[in-house]
């Protein structure tokens, strides 16, 4: 999935924030985009829902962070 960050500095705080998850990996894909993968054996809609509550966390700690939107399937989810 894409995380959809819009600010470049928040993109190496959300960065470091996966890194800290188990099992997760996420890169840089531009200035402003992350892709992230969690690993291990998923259906597509529960590894879709495991980044979601991942991304969910990070807006809790990062009011900043409102904007951030994530991306499955060519939907973009806000």
């Amino acid at each position: 999935m894409r995380v959809h960050v819009g600010d470049s500095e928040l993109v190496k705080v959300l960065l470091e924030y996966f890194e800290q998850q188990a099992d997760c990996v996420a890169i840089r894909i531009n200035d402003s985009e992350i892709e992230v993968s969690l690993i291990g054996s998923f259906r597509t809609d529960t590894h879709n829902a495991a980044v979601e509550d991942l991304v969910t966390g990070f807006r809790h700690r990062h009011p900043e962070a409102r904007g951030l939107h994530v991306v499955e399937n060519g939907h973009a989810e806000v």
